[in-house]
C-alpha cells in the first residue's frame, strides 16, 4: 500500500499508551532525524509509532533505517501489531445502545430493503437472519431517512406494506463494521454518539474523494488509518482525535548554524484537509515557518517548536 499521498509521515493525537513493544529508537535513512517510540501497528508501507509525548506518528517504512525495516519483519513486531487489533471494540450510538464489532473501513454504499412474500430482505439477505445488532439498526436507518415517527421493527413492516412490494434504496455513508463471524455491515455516521463520531468522521472527506476517483491506493491509506485509530480507541475511551500529516522535508543540518523545526500548519479559512506538521531546517523559527509555508500554499502558520536531531 502506498503511504498517504504527498506525505512522509502522519501524526495522530492520543492521550494514552497503546503500544505493545517497549520504546526503541527509530531513525530515518538520512541520519538527521530520530524518534523514541513504541510500535503500535504497520502495514506494507506505513508504520504507526507511539511517541514519548503520547502521540501516534505514522511514518513511511521506506524512510526508515535498514535496522528499523529489519525489525518490522521480526516476530516481536508482528506480535505487537496483532495485539493492537485483537481487543474487542465497543461503540456507542446516539440512543445509548452499545455496538460491538471491529471498524475496518469507511462505507459509501447502498442498502436495499424490500418485502417479498411477507418477509423483509436487506441486500437480498433475509432480515431475520442478520445479526441482532443490525436487525435493530435497519428500522432506525429507514426512520431517519423517511422521517418516520417510530423506529421499531413493527413500524418498519407497516411502512413497507403501505409502500407496496417494491425495493427501497437507502444510501449509507459511514463506516464498515465486521462482526465476530467476519461479516461486514455498513453503519451510517448519524447513528453514532457525538464522542465516537468525533473520532470516526475525520478522514472521511479524503477517503470519499479517493473512492470517487477510484484512487484505490489512497483509499486503502485512509482505511488503514481508520482501522488503527479504531483499535487504539479501545485502549483509551477518552481518545481525542486530531490528525496531522508530518512532512520530513529538511535539508542537511549545518552544525551551529541551522536546526530542525516542527512547524504546525492549519488549512486557511474555507480550505479543506487536515493540519500539517512540517519538519524543516532553519536558522530560527521564522525561517523555518517561511520554508514550511512555501511548500504548502493554502495553509496558515500555527505553533513552532525546535526538535532535536539524531545524535551522531
Amino acid at each position: 500500500m502506498r503511504f498517504l499521498s504527498a506525505a512522509a509521515a502522519l501524526s495522530i493525537h492520543l492521550s494514552l499508551f497503546v503500544g505493545a513493544v517497549a520504546a526503541r529508537s527509530w531513525a530515518d535513512k538520512s541520519g538527521e532525524y530520530e524518534l523514541e517510540a513504541d510500535l503500535v501497528a504497520f502495514d506494507d508501507e506505513t508504520v504507526i509509532l507511539r511517541r514519548a509525548d503520547k502521540e501516534l506518528a505514522a511514518l513511511a517504512i521506506a524512510q526508515l533505517s535498514d535496522a528499523d525495516r529489519e525489525f518490522l519483519n521480526s516476530p516481536e513486531a508482528k506480535d505487537a501489531k496483532a495485539k493492537t487489533f485483537a481487543a474487542p471494540q465497543e461503540w456507542t450510538l446516539r440512543d445509548g445502545q452499545k455496538l460491538t464489532g471491529e471498524i475496518v473501513d469507511f462505507a459509501d454504499r447502498d442498502l436495499v430493503i424490500d418485502r417479498r412474500r411477507g418477509r423483509i430482505f436487506v441486500n437480498d439477505r433475509l432480515m431475520n437472519n442478520l445479526p441482532e445488532f443490525y436487525r435493530n439498526l435497519i428500522p432506525q436507518i429507514v426512520a431517519h431517512e423517511k422521517r418516520l415517527p417510530q423506529t421499531s421493527g413493527r413500524a418498519l413492516r407497516r411502512w413497507l406494506i403501505d409502500q407496496g412490494d417494491q425495493p427501497h434504496v437507502f444510501h449509507v455513508q459511514g463506516v464498515v463494521i465486521e462482526d465476530d463471524k467476519g461479516d461486514e455491515f455498513a453503519v451510517p455516521f448519524f447513528l453514532f454518539s457525538e464522542a465516537d463520531l468525533k473520532l470516526l468522521q475525520p478522514g472521511w472527506d479524503e477517503w470519499l474523494a479517493a473512492h470517487s476517483k477510484k484512487n484505490y491506493e489512497e483509499e486503502e491509506d485512509q482505511g488503514f488509518l481508520l482501522r488503527s485509530l479504531a483499535a487504539a480507541r479501545q485502549q483509551d475511551q477518552e481518545l481525542q482525535r486530531e490528525i496531522a500529516l508530518m512532512q520530513l522535508t529538511m535539508q542537511s543540518i549545518q552544525a551551529g548554524v541551522t536546526s530542525l523545526w516542527e512547524v504546525t500548519l492549519y488549512p486557511a479559512a474555507g480550505q479543506g484537509g487536515p493540519p500539517l506538521w512540517v519538519v524543516v531546517t532553519g536558522r530560527d523559527s521564522n525561517q523555518a515557518t517561511i520554508a514550511a509555508m512555501e511548500k504548502n500554499p493554502g495553509y496558515v502558520a500555527g505553533p513552532v517548536r525546535r526538535i532535536s536531531r539524531r545524535a551522531r
